[in-house]
C-alpha cells in the first residue's frame, strides 16, 4: 500500500473533523475507531464522534 492508496481505515473523504470514536470492550480495553465504520460486536462507543486528537486523549486516559 502506498501513500496514495487508501487503507482499510481511511475514510473516502476524511477531512479530520469529528471522524473518530473511542470504543470500549467488556475488558475495559479502549480503541480509536473511524466513525464511518460499523462498531464491531463486543465493543461500545464511549466517546465521540470527535476529532482524532480528542479521541486519542480519552483513549490514553483510560490506560493503566
Amino acid at each position: 500500500m502506498s501513500a496514495d492508496t487508501p487503507g482499510p481505515f481511511d475514510a473516502p473523504c476524511d477531512d479530520g473533523a469529528d471522524g473518530h470514536l473511542v470504543l470500549e470492550n467488556a475488558d475495559g480495553q479502549r480503541s480509536l475507531w473511524p466513525v464511518w465504520r460499523a462498531v464491531p460486536a463486543g465493543w461500545t462507543a464511549r466517546f465521540g464522534p470527535a476529532p482524532h486528537a480528542a479521541c486519542l486523549r480519552v483513549a490514553e486516559a483510560g490506560r493503566g
